[in-house]
């Protein structure tokens, strides 16, 4: 059966979807006219770049062993193709679309993309994914999507075959950005047998390109060099040729700085305190902090695990399947961050996290204000992130506003695509408000999946908090004389009784004891003849007339 196109379908891709597209397209044309490549014959950048989306889209269409009439729909409307049922699969078996085989082929347009992140000046390149590179992996990755979810019906074989796919990207780009920082090849492009887009297409034409790397310093030869002079150049595991001579140097280089700085890779060269690598001084300052005794209690239990587990993995045992995700919950100022912080540092030293740093964000951090932005943002922010903590303060706000031009449900997709991609060296803790998170967790079907563990950060009660604010005040070399204190004690006591809604805790404390210095100062400002002791003390006259909240 020979289905036609509906041309009344070109809505079926999301105008985003389109957008992100068009705008890899315009990129491909910048590039293309630069010197990253040089182009040879009718092929040039862009039309790599087409060629690229559509042999993945049908990869990800047949991913689940057949294909829909709203698939070829949605891949006819995004590329301007023509396909029916029996073409398209002439097409995929054609061009062996229908398998894993893809993902042992990056896209032709990967490495000019890749190579436009050179520096001009410095040749240098860029370290991470960030702007065009998250643009050109974020757009194949929204685009798959897309398609899977056209059908109203989303089959996990195709969830898969994407996943695999973004991660092949990923892989081949920092094999791309090894290579370029080694040797610094311009590349040529050579159309081999294909087809003619402005032409219907037959599947007996489908072949693809062949990509070739020369080298500006490479020794020219009649010949036909891939034969004649093999002992010089080769190919790598993608496929792309190098200097095998040059290789060799360089990978002897690396292994003679690698020698000469032995202790590269140990703690004193990690660019972190080694002091607060010692497992046992990081959960000395975790128990010494003062309250929070339900959420020291659940993380010396989630550290007990991860330990346990660790020893298990040493003993060729199976290790229980976990995510190390997280939601804190509770008001402000109960101590979430400070938490994340000490944690970020407990999983770099069990080995869980390459780094241990902390990265803090908000919904301002992750959500852009126009089409095609916040998934960049997104990624950008998860790259950063990557071998520590990402910390989403208030996560819930990427939910509050559902109104038509908003993304933030844009950017909860995303993340919740990453902490699976990149869960093996990344870890997202999203707090707030307890009631407000549920709408969080609901935000995306697979969220509350990923976060295997919530820790309730409960509001300090008023001791505490009066010792918060003397070992604060003592911090800044100052101190309460008797009265002062018990005014505290007493008001704080009041407060805790009923205190106002979302109450600040810490927060609050801290700003407390900034109005008492600010008028211990006022008053002491008109005596010329304070000593010390009267600089440092903080009297009843300071604090009577604050309030606490």
């Amino acid at each position: 059966m020979k289905w036609g196109f509906n041309f009344l379908k070109g809505d079926i891709v999301k105008e985003e979807s389109r957008q992100m597209y068009e705008l890899c397209l315009k990129r491909a044309e910048s590039i293309g006219r630069a010197a990253y490549i040089r182009s040879e014959g009718r092929i040039n950048l862009v039309e790599m770049y087409k060629d690229d989306m559509l042999h993945f889209l049908v990869y990800i269409a047949f991913a689940d062993g057949d294909i829909s009439q709203n698939e070829i729909d949605y891949i006819n409307s995004l590329t301007g193709m023509q396909f029916y049922l029996q073409l398209i699969a002439q097409y995929a078996d054609g061009l062996e679309l229908k398998g894993e085989k893809i993902l042992e082929r990056p896209p032709m347009s990967l490495e000019a993309f890749v190579r436009s992140n050179i520096g001009p000046e410095t040749g240098e390149v860029s370290n991470g994914y960030y702007d065009l590179l998250m643009l050109y992996v974020t757009t194949f990755n929204y685009i798959g999507n897309d398609l899977i979810a056209c059908n109203q019906e989303i089959k996990q074989g195709e969830l898969d075959c994407l996943e695999a796919y973004i991660r092949m990207l990923r892989s081949n780009i920092d094999i791309i950005n090894g290579k370029i920082r080694s040797e610094k090849p311009t590349i040529a492009f050579k159309p081999s047998k294909g087809f003619d887009r402005n032409n219907s297409p037959e599947a007996s034409s489908f072949t693809g390109y062949i990509r070739e790397t020369v080298y500006e310093d490479e020794p020219k030869n009649s010949d036909n060099s891939d034969n004649s002079d093999e002992s010089t150049f080769g190919r790598n595991e993608n496929g792309l040729k190098i200097n095998i001579s040059r290789e060799k140097d360089r990978l002897r280089e690396k292994a003679d700085a690698e020698a000469k700085s032995p202790a590269a890779d140990t703690k004193e060269n990690s660019g972190i305190n080694p002091d607060t690598l010692d497992l046992a001084k990081l959960m000395e300052e975790l128990n010494g902090l003062t309250g929070m005794a339900s959420v020291k209690r659940e993380v010396n239990n989630l550290v007990n695990l991860l330990k346990v587990c660790e020893l298990r993995k040493k003993k060729g045992l199976k290790v229980p399947p976990t995510t190390n995700h997280l939601v804190f919950l509770g008001n402000p100022g109960t101590g979430k961050t400070t938490v994340a912080r000490i944690l970020s540092k407990i999983y770099h030293n069990l080995g869980i996290l390459s780094k241990g740093h902390l990265v803090e964000v908000d919904r301002s951090g992750l959500v852009a204000g126009y089409m095609g932005q916040t998934g960049e943002k997104v990624m950008e922010v998860v790259e950063k992130a990557k071998g520590g903590v990402l910390f989403i303060d208030e996560a819930y706000a990427l939910t509050t506003n559902k109104q038509d031009g908003d993304f933030g449900q844009e950017a909860i997709d995303i993340l919740n695509k990453a902490m699976e991609d990149y869960r093996d060296d990344l870890i997202v803790i999203a707090a707030g408000y307890h009631d407000e998170m549920q709408d969080f967790l609901d935000a995306n079907p697979g969220l509350r999946s990923r976060f295997n563990r919530t820790i309730e950060f409960p509001n300090y009660t008023s001791d505490e908090l009066v010792e918060i604010i003397i070992n604060r005040a003592k911090g800044l070399d100052y101190s309460f004389d008797d009265e002062a204190l018990e005014f505290i004690k007493e008001k704080f006591k009041k407060t805790m009784i009923a205190p106002p809604h979302n109450f600040g805790n810490a927060r609050s404390v801290r700003n407390y004891l900034e109005k008492a210095i600010s008028n211990q100062a006022n008053r002491l400002v008109t005596d010329m003849d304070i000593n010390e002791d009267e600089l440092m003390l903080i009297k009843l006259s300071d604090v009577k007339d604050l309030t606490f909240g």
